[in-house]
This record gives structure tokens, C-alpha cells and sequence, in this order.
């Protein structure tokens, strides 16, 4: 179970919000929006739970002042007692001087729902010395958790490592000057034992305090989407005009994916350029198409699937028999699979305004090296994708077969990666290291489906 933040988007990057009876720790430097943040999960959960705010560095005046009156969250501003040696404990009902270990204890007894701590270096400065300061602070830690108080502490980077550390789940937060304006965004950096959102967002201050914005589509706006809902929402379509790395093990099942995408291209009146068997295209491919968008066979005649054959030698051969061969482009006959690639796309020049072109790495392997599979990307990004019309380029790769390094350099240059795999468990997977869009980071089990879409992620 999650509590909310107060923050929508903040919830969904946390993947429901703050894990309930855990400690969430929200760093970066001062007046970036750490403290509205953490007021904000208080006031989500002041109607029918017990609210602590604790602020280590500002009076109890100042604090109030940023709390919404009408919460009902109760206040406390802790300091020094200079002249006592002990901890100043001020509330709306009045101060009194208590010892370093009871402050410890009061802040982590289970009297409160909520609890943030503002300003978590503070407690240390507060102990008759740092090494009992650091020590109590460890103990408040493990205290909250025993208790199961759910907590929000912020801090500064300067921050010992140890407090992320010994933190469930940590959100960092920062600025950077763009075009000569200072902007603030967040990220959550750590959250254990779920899948969150690791992208950066947005921070937006008004007069209402801090929201955390919505992604946007940051370089490619208008996506391929797939069909699948559950794929859709997980990785925000396919990157159109760009590339996406799909890399898979030699048990997991790509093509429900890729097809889908051939799919939503052919019904935009998209050629779609294959790179793959021409036994995979008239079995799986078909298969998947059939229901959705047309035959294979319909959609070749129809100039709206192109097939680059790494197998055959002629157009006799079984393999081909039955297919279009004008739309049927021969590795022999053009003397590499580069030059048939490169030959086929440059002819779609002039008569289209997009293409989609899906490289199935394992069926050409045995024809490329590395180099040359980097020079054919090279080529496409450099002469197609922003040349006289938009290419959706999507990579597929067996790492076992094509190898760590050019999977990596896949990796690298790609503007999206998802990854599939079969499990020990039998069931097959996909995640999303690495999106424009999308919940990157999150993993999904992929469920076959007799009927298109044909599979679904939960």
C-alpha cells in the first residue's frame, strides 16, 4: 500500500506513492522545492491521520506559515538549547528543553501517520556532539521503521551517503540553467523493491508552492503507437523518425511487438521495409498481420511491405514462392545486404513521406560484420531519418548472437531500448531501460493473447 504525496505525478513516479511504514528521502540544495514537496504529502493525509512537521532550521512562526491552516497538521520547530545543553521543542501549545535521546524518541514513537523531518542534517547539530548525532539519526531511522510511521525527510547534497543509504526511497532534486533561466527538476533516484520511474521532471513553483510536471515528449512528439494499450503506456509508443533497439534472447517472441508497429504503419499508408526470413514473414508475420491490416502477399502487391531477404538466392526458391518479387529485394542480387538496404529505402524517395524499417539482426548475421552493421546504422541515421522523408527505424538483437559490444553500441545510439526475455519461471518479460516517453525502468510480464493485439503486459 502507498500514500499519496499530494503530487499526481509524484505518485506515478513513485508507482503509487510513498510505500506505507517506509522513509522517503527528498534531497537537493536549498529553495529547489524540497520543503513544498513534503508538505504536500502531510496535507494529502491531514483529514483522518495524525501529521508531523518537523523543521530543524526556521521558527515555528515561519513554519506555520507554510502550512495550510484549515490541514490540521501539527507543528514543531527543534534547535539548541544553548543555555540547557539540551533540545528546544516548540509547538502551538507551548516550548519546553528535552534531551537529545527523547527527541529521538518522540520523533519516532507511533503517535504520528505522518511524519516529515525538514531539514534531517539539522538533528545532528543538535546532539551534545556529531557522533551521537549521527548515531541518533541512524536510530530515528530504524525506529520509524519499526513503527511503521511513514516519513518524508529532506536534506541538503551535502548529506552524508549513508542517510540515502539507510532511506526506502530517495528523490533528488536539483537545477540547471537552460537558455539563461534557472530550472528545477526531480528524479527519484532510489525506491526498493519497485519498479518507479527514473526519468527526470519538471519542477513547477507558483504562488501555490511546487507540482511536479508531467513528462513530455522531450525530442520526438507524435509516437508510433502499437495497439497493445499496456505496451503504449509502458514505453509511449515507438520513437518516430528515430530508433528503437528491441533486444531479445533467443526464447522470447519479438514479433507480436514489431508487428504491431508494421500494423499501425500500414494503416497510416507507411511502407514498412523487413529485414528478415521470408519463411518468418509468410508464417509469423502473416500470422500476426492477417487479422489487422491484410495477408502479406495483399500488402506487397499493394506496395505497403517491402521484404529484404538475407536467405534466398533466387525467387524460385520455396522460401519466396507466392510473394510479390518486386517487392522482394535479394542479398545475392545486390551484392550485400547494406547495398539492398540502402538501394530499397533510397527508392522510397519522392513517393512517400514515411517509412518504417524493422532489422531483424539474427536473420542477417551471417552476412554482416560488426563494423558494417554499425556503417548501415550510420548510413540510415545520416541519409534517411533526416533526409526528404521520416524512416521509424526499430533494431532487434539477440545479444548471444550479435554480441556484447555492437548490442551495447545498439544500445548507445538508439533513442529507445526495450528488453524481452523468457525467465526461469517460463513466463517472458519486457522492460524499458532507456525511452524519450514512457515509464523507463519499470518491467512487465507479457501475456500471449489469442486475438490482436495478441499480447498484453501486466
Amino acid at each position: 500500500m502507498s500514500l499519496s504525496t499530494g503530487d499526481a505525478m509524484l505518485d506515478e513516479m513513485l508507482d503509487g506513492g510513498v510505500p506505507e511504514g517506509r522513509t522517503l528521502l527528498v534531497r537537493g540544495p536549498s529553495g529547489v522545492g524540497k520543503s513544498r514537496l513534503a508538505i504536500g504529502f502531510l496535507d494529502a493525509g491531514a483529514a483522518d491521520e495524525d501529521c508531523l512537521y518537523v523543521t530543524t532550521d526556521e521558527p515555528l512562526s515561519v513554519a506555520r506559515s507554510s502550512l495550510d491552516p484549515a490541514a490540521g497538521v501539527t507543528a514543531a520547530a527543534i534547535h539548541r538549547d544553548e543555555s540547557g545543553g539540551g533540545v528546544r521543542f516548540v509547538t502551538d501549545e507551548g516550548a519546553e528543553t528535552i534531551p537529545f535521546g527523547s527527541l529521538i524518541e518522540r520523533l519516532s514513537g507511533d503517535d504520528w501517520d505522518r511524519l516529515v523531518v525538514d531539514g534531517a542534517g539539522g538533528l545532528v547539530d543538535l546532539a551534545p556532539d556529531r557522533e551521537r548525532g549521527r548515531h541518533g539519526r541512524f536510530h530515528l531511522l530504524e525506529r520509524l521503521d519499526e513503527h511503521g510511521t511513514t516519513a518524508v525527510l529532506t536534506a541538503t547534497d551535502d548529506e552524508p551517503a549513508s542517510v540515502a543509504r539507510l532511506s526506502h526511497g530517495v528523490v533528488d532534486c536539483w537545477r540547471e540553467e537552460i537558455e539563461g533561466d534557472a530550472r528545477s527538476f526531480c528524479r527519484v533516484e532510489k525506491l526498493r523493491g519497485r519498479d518507479h520511474d527514473t526519468r527526470r521532471h519538471a519542477l513547477h513553483h507558483d504562488d501555490d508552492g511546487v507540482t511536479v510536471a508531467a513528462r513530455e515528449w522531450a525530442t520526438h512528439e507524435d509516437p508510433f503507437r502499437t495497439g497493445i494499450p499496456t505496451l503504449d503506456e509502458l514505453t509511449g509508443g515507438f520513437v518516430r523518425n528515430g530508433t528503437t533497439l528491441l533486444e531479445h534472447d533467443e526464447t522470447a517472441d519479438h514479433w507480436p511487438f514489431t508487428a504491431a508497429l508494421a500494423a499501425r504503419a500500414v494503416e497510416q499508408d507507411a511502407p514498412v521495409v523487413l529485414v528478415t526470413a521470408p519463411g518468418t514473414l509468410v508464417n509469423r508475420v502473416d500470422d500476426l498481420l492477417s487479422e489487422t491490416v491484410g495477408p502479406v502477399t495483399e500488402l506487397m502487391d499493394r506496395n505497403l511491405l517491402y521484404l529484404i531477404d538475407p536467405i534466398s538466392r533466387s525467387p524460385g526458391e520455396p522460401a519466396v514462392a507466392g510473394l510479390d518479387t518486386d517487392s522482394v529485394v535479394l542479398q545475392e542480387e545486390e551484392g550485400s545486404i547494406q547495398e539492398a538496404f540502402r538501394t530499397l529505402v533510397a527508392e522510397l524517395g519522392g513517393r512517400v513521406e514515411e517509412a518504417v524499417a524493422i532489422i531483424e539482426h539474427a536473420a542477417m548475421a551471417h552476412l554482416v560484420t560488426e563494423n558494417e552493421s554499425r556503417q548501415l546504422y550510420y548510413w540510415a541515421d545520416g541519409n534517411v531519418m533526416h533526409g526528404e522523408y521520416d524512416l521509424t527505424l526499430v533494431l532487434t538483437a539477440d545479444r548471444s548472437v550479435a554480441g556484447d559490444r555492437l548490442t551495447s553500441f545498439f544500445a548507445g545510439v538508439a533513442d529507445q531500448v526495450m528488453r524481452t526475455w523468457r525467465g526461469s519461471d517460463e513466463l517472458q518479460y519486457l522492460s524499458v531501460p532507456k525511452s524519450p516517453a514512457g515509464t523507463p525502468g519499470h518491467t512487465r510480464v507479457v501475456e500471449p493473447l489469442e486475438s490482436s493485439p495478441y499480447v498484453q503486459l501486466r
